[in-house]
């Protein structure tokens, strides 16, 4: 692993800056949080980590993740944490621990962890907060995640405006609600099935990026194929390389191999049992 888990670049204006965006968590949310911190022994801390950590995994795809832990009167550290096939109850755990080892180990100059073998510049995308979360970001920082006391707690990103908006800012803090509700709701369910994708979201997804809606002809594939061939003989069908194949071409070399595969005793097997051979 490089050490580096990065923030997709999520904005179609990037401009040099900061923005900064606000959520309060619920307090039935918080309280949920704390009963699991309780019934695991482990820091409140640790529970917000996790929810972070899955984050990251979320918008890297990756199952090890590193983030900057803020420390007091330091600057941020990394912080490695594996989430893998495992429930939210084992992956809290694990990043328990590396929390805890963290802090034993919170006063060894960040400039001394860069001299280490394998870790690669910058150290850290992100940083994960649980101070007062205000002031510039650091070189090299995207993302500070701080979780503020006032008035209960409240999630506070801020983000460098060349690489979030404020639109995917509010889904980020989206995605930290989220995963905090599902690993209170249920923390022996595996993480990994858990989706992080509000119903709102979703749906874009699925319908509102697909394009619009189109009739499917009432054909398979292959006769789709063979009707372009028959309309279209000389027409570029595919292309590798330097080299390329006519419609012609190419439906001469398919039947060829379908020829071939049947006197091998290979049966094609339509969807009503019929067996078909090739034109």
């Amino acid at each position: 692993m490089s050490g580096l888990t990065v923030v997709p670049r999520w904005t179609l204006e990037p401009v040099p800056g900061a923005g900064e965006h606000e959520v309060r968590i619920p307090d039935e949310l918080v309280a949920a949080s704390r009963r699991l911190a309780d019934d695991l022994a482990v820091p409140l801390s640790s529970v917000l980590l996790a929810a972070h950590a899955k984050v990251l995994g979320a918008l890297s795809g990756e199952r090890e993740v590193c983030t900057g832990y803020a420390v007091e009167a330091h600057s941020p550290l990394p912080i490695r944490m594996t989430l893998g096939p495992r429930s939210w109850r084992e992956a809290l755990r694990g990043i328990a621990r590396a929390e805890s080892d963290l802090l034993v180990h919170s006063d060894v100059p960040v400039d001394d962890l860069r001299r280490e073998p394998g870790l690669a510049e910058p150290l850290f995308e992100t940083v994960f907060d649980l101070s007062a979360g205000g002031g510039e970001l650091p070189e090299g920082t995207v993302l500070r995640v701080a979780f503020v006391q006032r008035d209960g707690l409240v999630l506070r990103l801020r983000y460098r405006t060349e690489v979030l908006d404020a639109t995917c800012a509010a889904r980020i803090a989206g995605y930290h609600l989220t995963a905090l509700s599902l690993m209170t709701a249920d923390a022996d369910a595996e993480h990994a099935r858990a989706s992080l994708l509000s119903a709102e979201e979703l749906h874009l997804q699925l319908h509102g990026l697909a394009g619009p809606r189109r009739m499917l002809p009432d054909r398979r594939a292959h006769q789709l194929f063979e009707e372009r061939a028959r309309a279209h003989p000389d027409a570029i069908a595919a292309v590798h390389g330097n080299g390329q194949l006519t419609y012609r071409t190419l439906n001469a070399r398919a039947n060829q191999l379908a020829r071939a595969l049947i006197a091998r005793g290979v049966a094609f097997v339509h969807r009503r049992g019929i067996r078909g051979r090739p034109s």
